[in-house]
């Protein structure tokens, strides 16, 4: 267990990246393999009229992968 009290698995980073394609492959089969990963991200938006970046209320993990048919 972590510090925090929960349940960390001890995952080696490969063993983080089969998991990670297994997951993303549920969602689309035809993901064939994770380029990049960012364990935490916060995504902005340019905002025209304040000439502005304004943070998006969307923080997540972000995964560049290849499809089969970018092959």
């Amino acid at each position: 267990m972590s510090q925090t009290g929960k349940l960390m698995p001890n995952l080696d980073q490969q063993s983080t990246k089969v998991l990670n394609l297994t997951v993303l492959q549920r969602m689309d089969p035809f993901i064939e393999e994770i380029l990049i990963t960012a364990a935490h991200v916060t995504f902005y938006a340019f905002n025209i009229e304040t000439n502005q970046w304004v943070r998006a209320c969307l923080f997540t993990s972000f995964f560049s992968f290849i499809f089969e048919s970018d092959v």
